[in-house]
């Protein structure tokens, strides 16, 4: 006789569940302390002035340390989006607060407010 176990099939569907199912799954250990990646109002300011002289093709992302902490955490997980939903909180965190300092850049400038700490050659142009 042969250890190899037979497939197992599931009613309703064309899915095989092999020996080891998601409910027989090993217990997993403690997970690990998730230092929580911050950007700042300021490196923000700094970055949107790039992003706004940037080429219109030019891809530009102030919250790519997270990004790169959530695709680290899935491939040491083994792409367990539950394991890993405090990076994309820190992610999602850190683009909301992107695009709230964006739009608020935007409408100063459409209702020309000027921030104090723009160059000389940008107030003038914007004063004429």
């Amino acid at each position: 006789m042969s250890t190899e176990q037979k497939p197992q099939y599931t009613s309703g569907n064309n899915t095989t569940m092999g020996s080891s199912s998601a409910n027989d799954s090993a217990p997993r250990g403690p997970r690990k302390r998730h230092e929580h990646i911050v950007t700042s109002e300021e490196e923000l300011k700094v970055f949107n002035k790039g992003y706004n002289s940037k080429a219109q093709s030019q891809y530009m992302d102030p919250c790519r340390a997270q990004t790169k902490a959530s695709m680290k955490c899935m491939d040491d997980n083994n792409y367990d989006k539950r394991r890993c939903t405090r990076f994309f909180k820190d992610y999602s965190d850190c683009k909301k607060k992107w695009m709230e300092t964006l739009r608020e850049e935007r409408r100063k400038r459409n209702l020309g407010i000027i921030d104090d700490d723009t160059p000389d050659a940008e107030k003038e142009t914007a004063s004429s």
